[in-house]
């Protein structure tokens, strides 16, 4: 019986709002750790629980069959470096924002030992299999998904080496402002700063068609406050200054009851 995971970009921000809770108990040499971290087509997201680390990896292999693997590991912080406790391999499918493991892992008893480097950097000593030798990875914050607003929404996806973020938001009665950027991760500020474009969509009664009006070059800034919202400051002259988007976690679990 295969498990099928909750939509990656959901999971993403329900893990970071167990990250976010326990953070503030963490020695320093711990929160350098919790963070998501990518390179060389790898994709990890260490967070807190219970008092030790979850690491999660994702590989995306083959683009024909959609297949890859996930190493699930749980670890302790040891010595500034975190050494596992448990260790798990699965082969993986991905399909529409799904991961789907496979009926049984490849193997239970991997050893891993995660470090940090003079960079910064996450280094992944997998000592089960080796396949993270000489590779680093940098950090990409706490973005991905897709945050609600009242008539409004953003969606913040990683692809390959930035994020591609879409913005919807209404300006007065008639008007909504569509943005399209693509964003940079600032590690020192923990923010993503970003360059797009915006269409101010116009909605006339009587009117066959919307008037539209484009601009390019347009910047933003996105951040995450305390309440793990998404905060977009626009530094478009004239357009909605700023807006605060919900978190996705919180909807959710207020749906369920």
């Amino acid at each position: 019986m295969k498990k099928v995971f909750v939509s990656v970009m959901v999971l993403i921000i329900a893990l970071a709002v167990s990250a976010a809770f326990a953070e503030s108990d963490l020695p320093d040499s711990a929160k350098a750790f919790d963070n998501v971290w990518v390179g060389s087509g790898y994709h990890l997201d260490v967070y807190t629980e219970e008092g030790g680390f979850i690491i999660e990896v994702e590989k995306y292999e083959d683009i024909d069959t959609n297949t890859g693997y996930i190493w699930e590991y749980k670890a302790d912080l040891q010595e500034n470096q975190l050494k596992t406790v448990s260790a798990l391999k699965w082969p993986a499918t991905f399909e529409n924002g799904e991961v789907l493991e496979g009926d049984r892992p490849f193997y239970d008893d991997g050893e891993a030992v995660f470090s940090l480097n003079d960079q910064g950097n996450l280094v992944w000593n997998d000592c089960k299999e080796h396949v993270a030798d000489g590779l680093t990875f940098e950090p990409i914050g706490r973005f991905e998904g897709t945050w609600p607003g009242i008539n409004a929404s953003a969606e913040v996806m990683w692809a390959d080496d930035h994020y591609t973020i879409y913005v919807d938001v209404p300006n007065g009665e008639n008007q909504v402002e569509s943005y399209i950027y693509n964003g940079t991760y600032n590690r020192d500020k923990n923010v993503l700063e970003a360059v797009g474009t915006c269409d101010v969509i116009t909605y006339v009664e009587n009117e066959e068609t919307d008037r539209v009006t484009g601009e390019d070059s347009v910047e933003a800034v996105f951040s995450i406050n305390e309440q793990f919202r998404l905060v977009w400051e626009n530094h478009r002259p004239g357009g909605v200054p700023s807006f605060v988007f919900d978190n996705p976690y919180d909807m959710l679990s207020d749906s369920n009851g």
